[in-house]
């Protein structure tokens, strides 16, 4: 395994001992901040070659949350303006999603802008970006004064505090020069904060979906709390001589929640879950013999076990059986639901190069665009080969910003920026062609 050192000599990293590759180390590290400085440079620099011309075409954090009636802009108070739109050719280029490339433009013009002391270590070396990312985050909501706080007390220690530290610089400033926010703080999470919501699958935790779910509760602290004791003072410890077969006690919290739920009379769920089982005679009932794995549409790979226990008291529609080589067109702009369903199961993201949003949550866009028969369009426009499940915000970018795409016989899309980079998005991800490279992608 050979590398080179900051003097680029070659070494072997296999044969250096335990001081040589701390050395060693200690240079890797530089390297990666220069190369984040590099980064950081670049990301700012496409800010300033990209201004809104207006407010009503600045880039908002509503674009890339897929929050349409949000209007809060990118980045602190006095932070310039950057176009609507901007960020998307540089995520593809850079192989990141529009919204991680959006949090990475707002937190480095909020270091250049309002926490210039913290931006200055970040240019010298002495804080890894990811550091100073963390602050950028937590800081824009504060007024310029408030940030100015927080870059003083932070900067000369920013490189070795952690999220703790961080809110309670962020707190301290609030209470010094925001005083008045913090009811506006109060009142906002109980209008647009509180609730409950349902995620079947966690980012970065292996990518498995394991039959599991997390529900989330976000409310006032007393009422949370009691809900809390409710459950703990309901989950019963294993005793006597089953004690030793104890699943866990975050196994018996979940049935201690179940219990809870069927004390207050709560109905059975209505969940819609679409399965697929080719492995296994599974009928209707959910019996069946032979061990194998379904496909739950949308989550993941469930064992046959799981689905039966889902299915177990539970009321069973059998669906029509959906026929996936349909090529049917209607003449309506809006696809029926079949082949709304027949397009998401194929295509089981948004199709943007880099994009994962589920199809579930897309548009449905007109590869070759949509002409209403009353102004001449032809007949038969919407049909599965002309339709791709694009998120909100990658639509509107197709549709306003000159990105142009096509799909392929294997299923791939082709898509093309107005700078000319160009891309191919196939099931197994995205894929960055060269300039001359065949229109076809290899397979």
């Amino acid at each position: 395994m050979i590398e080179t050192d900051s003097h680029g000599q070659p070494l072997e990293v296999d044969d250096l001992d335990a001081e040589w590759l701390l050395d060693f180390a200690h240079e890797a590290e530089a390297e990666v901040r220069r190369a984040e400085r590099r980064r950081l440079r670049v990301v700012l620099r496409w800010c300033d070659l990209h201004p809104a011309v207006d407010d009503a075409h600045r880039l908002s954090w509503g674009e890339q949350e897929r929050v349409w009636d949000c209007d809060a802009w990118i980045g602190g108070e006095g932070v310039p303006a950057v176009a609507e739109f901007s960020a998307q050719p540089l995520a593809a280029v850079m192989r990141m999603s529009p919204a991680a490339t959006t949090s990475l433009m707002a937190e480095a013009l909020e270091l250049r802008h309002r926490l210039p002391k913290i931006h200055a270590r970040v240019e010298a070396l002495d804080v890894a970006l990811w550091r100073a990312r963390r602050v950028a985050k937590a800081t824009q909501g504060l007024s310029p004064e408030a940030a100015a706080h927080v870059d003083a007390a932070l900067a000369p220690v920013v490189d070795s505090v952690g999220p703790t530290r961080i809110d309670r610089a962020v707190a301290e400033a609030v209470a010094l020069f925001d005083p008045e926010t913090l009811e506006a703080a109060e009142e906002h999470a109980r209008t647009r904060e509180w609730g409950i919501s349902l995620r079947h699958h966690r980012a970065g935790e292996g990518g498995q979906w394991a039959g599991t779910s997390w529900l989330g509760i976000t409310g006032d602290t007393p009422t949370l709390q009691r809900l809390h004791d409710l459950i703990v003072d309901t989950t019963e410890p294993a005793t006597g001589p089953d004690a030793e077969l104890d699943p866990g006690l975050g196994e018996r919290q979940v049935h201690a929640l179940a219990a809870v739920l069927d004390g207050l009379g709560a109905p059975r769920p209505r969940v819609r879950l679409n399965i697929d089982v080719t492995t296994s005679d599974l009928d209707a009932t959910g019996t069946g013999t032979e061990t194998g794995v379904g496909q739950v549409l949308g989550l993941g790979p469930a064992t046959l076990t799981k689905i039966r226990e889902w299915l177990a008291g539970a009321s069973v529609t059998v669906l029509p059986v959906l026929d996936m080589a349909r090529t049917d067109s209607v003449d309506a702009h809006d696809p029926p639901r079949w082949m709304r369903d027949l397009v998401t199961r194929r295509d089981t993201h948004c199709v943007f190069p880099f994009c994962d949003v589920p199809a579930s949550r897309c548009d449905l866009d007109h590869i070759e665009p949509y002409i209403d028969p009353d102004d001449g369009g032809p007949p038969g426009q919407t049909h599965p080969a002309n339709l791709a499940p694009l998120c909100r915000h990658d639509h509107r970018a197709k549709t306003i910003d000159a990105w142009s795409y096509q799909r392929t016989d294997h299923g791939d899309y082709l898509w093309r920026d107005q700078h000319g980079n160009r891309y191919a998005v196939t099931p197994y991800g995205t894929l960055e062609l060269d300039p001359g490279s065949p229109a076809t992608p290899p397979r």
